[in-house]
């Protein structure tokens, strides 16, 4: 009998060693743990049990976007590309010019009911570079306006009728604003990856970043130089602290913010944080009009991987991730917009979900409005980015006027475009 169990479970160790053999390991690499490290465990965890052939390692992760970005250029000099990388869908053609990403085509072909796994066709788009899918969508926002409520009626505002332009928001800022009890009127993410609100505020007022050709700067206009004053004045008459984005968080979880604008991203987040300090509540992004603009961007899921082996893995993952399950895991855990339509229609899902949670609703209510979140093109897209990022610092410490920070944006930016 005991050599019978010796010899079941040396049997058993054949198995487990050999099943750990022949599994394909796959590495995935990541921007904003605060955001995405909580739902990827949770996934990768859930694929394990679907997929137990297929090993997925997270590698440490990166504080940006850019970081991200940055990672894998240099990965792709030394050797040490991640098999596959979460990207904001602006940075996408960094990889695709340089011939570095796996385009995505030739899975989907191979998917007999592709179109009945519930991918939202509109969303899969923001994957396209170049009229080919280079990645699947992981997480998409908006950006919101989140505000604390009980700030607001005592301002004499009504939390059921919130501003929608930015006269009205900069006038119950100007109220809520109380050096003495230590309160600001509005604080915007200003610093948010890619520019991401500096668009936002560029868009809506029907500006562009680029001419057609892609060769000139496109906000050297008035609605860029709107983007510079909207900045100014949160700051002299909305009372804006110039403050980090953390910061800035901590202070409006705190209750010492009335209005705070930022991604869609952040509802869950937000929503834990604030628990019963006051009532939070969601509301459209401020805009001249109703059906301004309204940027959509955020994560997108990119192999990178050159061996067929790891490829077809990364490929069953990152479908994983971007379908009903995946996508649950994500929304729930953070807050971002889903782009699996079965994951919405399903009630123990997030059909239930959404009806239930009036914050989660505002994202979608703006889906129609919605313009891609986009990257300047060429080599020094990255230092484009951060040209503008200077020059939004430079007006919120008051350091700049919004002619001076327009005129030298538009002037550092042309410098950095493909000739």
């Amino acid at each position: 009998m005991k050599r019978l169990t010796y010899l079941f479970a040396a049997l058993l160790a054949v198995i487990i060693s050999n099943r750990t053999a022949f599994a394909v390991e796959i590495t995935v690499l990541y921007p904003q743990p605060y955001l995405y490290q909580a739902p990827l465990e949770e996934i990768v965890k859930a694929f394990a049990e679907k997929r137990p052939d297929i090993q997925v390692k997270l590698l440490a992760p990166n504080k940006a976007y850019e970081e991200t970005a940055s990672a894998v250029l240099r990965g792709a000099v030394t050797g040490s590309m991640p098999d596959v990388a979460f990207n904001g869908t602006n940075l996408m053609h960094l990889f695709v010019d340089r011939k570095l990403a796996i385009p995505l085509d030739g899975f989907v072909k191979k998917e007999a009911d592709w179109d009945k796994q519930g991918y939202v066709p509109g969303m899969i788009s923001t994957g396209m570079v170049n009229g080919r899918l280079y990645g699947l969508p992981f997480a998409l926002s908006t950006p919101i306006m989140y505000f604390n409520a009980d700030l607001l009626r005592k301002a004499g505002g009504n939390p059921e009728a919130p501003p929608q332009t930015w006269p009205e928001l900069l006038a119950l800022a100007h109220k809520i604003t109380d050096p003495v009890n230590n309160t600001h009127g509005v604080y915007i993410l200003w610093t948010t990856t890619g520019n991401y609100l500096w668009q936002e505020l560029l868009f809506t007022h029907d500006g562009r970043m680029l001419s057609p050709d892609g060769k000139s700067v496109g906000f050297d206009t008035p609605a860029g130089l709107k983007t510079f004053e909207i900045l100014r004045d949160l700051v002299v008459e909305g009372g804006m602290p110039n403050l980090t984005d953390d910061q800035g968080t901590q202070a409006f979880v705190a209750g010492q913010i009335g209005f705070y604008l930022g991604s869609s991203a952040r509802v869950n987040s937000l929503t834990n944080k604030v628990g019963k300090r006051f009532e939070l509540r969601t509301a459209p992004f401020p805009g001249p009009r109703p059906d301004a603009k309204i940027v959509s961007g955020g994560a997108t899921m990119m192999i990178f991987a050159k061996d067929p082996a790891k490829q077809a893995a990364a490929w069953e993952f990152i479908k994983f991730a971007a379908g009903p399950i995946g996508q649950t895991i994500m929304v729930r855990r953070i807050g971002y917009m889903p782009s699996n339509q079965i994951a919405v229609d399903t009630p123990e899902l997030l059909g239930d979900y959404y009806r239930n949670n009036s914050n989660m609703r505002t994202a979608i209510s703006q889906l129609s409005r919605t313009t891609p979140w986009l990257g300047f093109p060429g080599e020094n897209s990255l230092k484009a980015i951060q040209v503008i990022y200077d020059n939004m610092e430079a007006v919120v410490a008051g350091k700049a006027t919004p002619e001076v920070a327009l005129r030298r944006s538009a002037t550092q930016v042309q410098v950095l475009l493909p000739k």
